[in-house]
Formats: C-alpha cells, sequence, structure tokens
C-alpha cells in the first residue's frame, strides 16, 4: 500500500476524482469538498488535509479534513483493512482529531482504531441517508412561489440558518450564521418559498462534475406542516437539474422521519448510508 498526503485539493483530485466519480452521487461529500477547497474557498484558518491510499495502483482509501470539522472517510468495505495506516498517518498529524464522518463500515473501522490509541470514546453524532433525485416530482396545491434569496433578506435568513444548524447539527453550530447567508447570496444558491412572505429556505452548497447538493432545509415551527419545505426542495432541485445538473444530492437524519419521507415524495431515492462520530475525551476528569 502507498498511503500519500496531497500538498492541496488540486493534487488530490488528480488522483482520487476519477476513481470516486464512478460512483460520483455517493461520494459527493469528499469531491464536492475537495473541490471547493480547490477553486479557493476557506472552510477554516488551518490548512485542509487531504491523503489516498493506493494498492497496486488503483485508490482502495481517501480522506479529507477541513478544520474544525470531523475527517471524512472514504473506504471500501473489503479494504478496510487500509485504514491502519490512516490512523497511524493521522495520530501523528491530528492526534486531536474531532470525529469522524464516512459509510458506516468504514467510520466504525476508524473510530475502533482510534479511541484506544487516544485515550478517547466516539460518540454518534448522526446516522444519515444519502439520497440523490435525477427526476422531480413536485408537491400539488402547496401555495406561493420559489425565490432565489436577495441580501435583503439576511437578517431573517441568519436567523434562519441559526435555528437550522441548531436542530440539524447542534454540536457543529456555525461560527457566524450570517456569513454563512451571505456566502450562499454571493452564489445565487439560497431560495425561499414564499407565500405572503419567506416561510421556509432552501440552500445548494456545492456541486461536483455532474451533480448538486441541497443543504441548509429550514423552515420555522410556525409555518410547518404546510407542504413549504416539500415545495420548496422540489422548486430548486428542479432548477439545478435545468442548469445543467444531471442529479442532486442530500443528507437526511435517520431520527428525523418526516424529512426523509418529504424528499422521497419528491424523487429523491437512497443510495448510501453515513454515520458521524465525534470523539470525547475518557480520561476521567480531575476535581
Amino acid at each position: 500500500m502507498q498511503l500519500t498526503t496531497h500538498p492541496d485539493a488540486g493534487a488530490f483530485l488528480a488522483v482520487a476524482e476519477a476513481p470516486l466519480a464512478r460512483d460520483e452521487a455517493r461520494h459527493n461529500l469528499m469531491l464536492g469538498i475537495a473541490a471547493r477547497v480547490r477553486d479557493g474557498y476557506k472552510y477554516g484558518e488551518a490548512p485542509p488535509l487531504f491523503l489516498t491510499i493506493h494498492e497496486r495502483g488503483a485508490l482502495i482509501a481517501a480522506a479529507v479534513r477541513t478544520p474544525p470539522h470531523p475527517l471524512i472517510l472514504y473506504c471500501e468495505e473489503v479494504h478496510t483493512y487500509a485504514i491502519g495506516g490512516l490512523v497511524e498517518q493521522l495520530l501523528e498529524t491530528v492526534p486531536d482529531l474531532p470525529g469522524v464522518n464516512g459509510e458506516p463500515h468504514a467510520a466504525e473501522t476508524f473510530s475502533n482504531l482510534w479511541t484506544p490509541r487516544t485515550q478517547t470514546q466516539a460518540r454518534i453524532d448522526m446516522r444519515t441517508t444519502i439520497y440523490c433525485l435525477r427526476d422531480v416530482d413536485p408537491p400539488v396545491g402547496v401555495p406561493g412561489a420559489m425565490r432565489m434569496a436577495q441580501h435583503e433578506d439576511a437578517p431573517f435568513l441568519a436567523e434562519w440558518m441559526q435555528q437550522f444548524h441548531h436542530e440539524a447539527v447542534p454540536n457543529h453550530p456555525p461560527a457566524d450564521a450570517r456569513k454563512v447567508v451571505l456566502r450562499f447570496l454571493e452564489s445565487g444558491t439560497l431560495a425561499v418559498w414564499n407565500h405572503e412572505r419567506p416561510v421556509s429556505m432552501v440552500g445548494s452548497s456545492r456541486g461536483t462534475l455532474h451533480g448538486a447538493a441541497i443543504s441548509a432545509v429550514y423552515t420555522p415551527p410556525e409555518n410547518r406542516r404546510n407542504g413549504y419545505a416539500s415545495a420548496v426542495v422540489a422548486a430548486l432541485s428542479q432548477r439545478l437539474l435545468d442548469q445543467g445538473n444531471t442529479f442532486c444530492v442530500l443528507y437526511a437524519d435517520q431520527a428525523n422521519p418526516t424529512s426523509n419521507q418529504i424528499y422521497q415524495r419528491i424523487g429523491y431515492r437512497p443510495i448510501a448510508e453515513a454515520v458521524q462520530y465525534r470523539f470525547e475525551s475518557a480520561k476521567p476528569e480531575v476535581v
């Protein structure tokens, strides 16, 4: 096996993009984040990390990390023996790794190797289903229409973004929700469903060679159970397909059956599962 630490996202994609793109929708997170970093996007102040493992010339494992976020891991089940090499490398470079995100077999293998070596314990942050859509089946009879968000919407969208993160990923809230919204607005990829007033939002934060990812789906509690989320996700998904993408992807928390049902009704189909582990100190606190 040959483990390589790549100097930048471009070098990583030069060797990893083609093999991962054979199942592009399934590997959209790793591909999309690497592409954003290659194109100049910064997730944090610390430099990102890109690693690959090849065996007999074939890619068998890959890892991407954009601090302060957890590691994103790729490894097919038949090659989980390669994860040990990643663990040894990361113990030297990022021993305080906060967590790992990947398909269950890969993330669990990594956690089982990592925690005894770092005196940490692994807790599951979230189990998600990865969905892919190629044709939209829009809901019927939902009052209102989608419009793309404007800069004057930023104040209330920042509040919604903060609430979205509080509900969806409470352990990883944004440092500045307004900055997150402004980045969406600058790229023109944040939409609202308007019924007399804005009632729901959805965004598309990253893309791959042939696809776009849906994210930040949020409806304030007082506007729920009216079909607004279904309508705005369907409308933005159709817009992204019309712009030339061949598919859209999204991640849904398996603990939220309502959102999973909504996505499936408008055409999203499950293609894989993922789990995110958070590493916490296993040492007893000194009082």
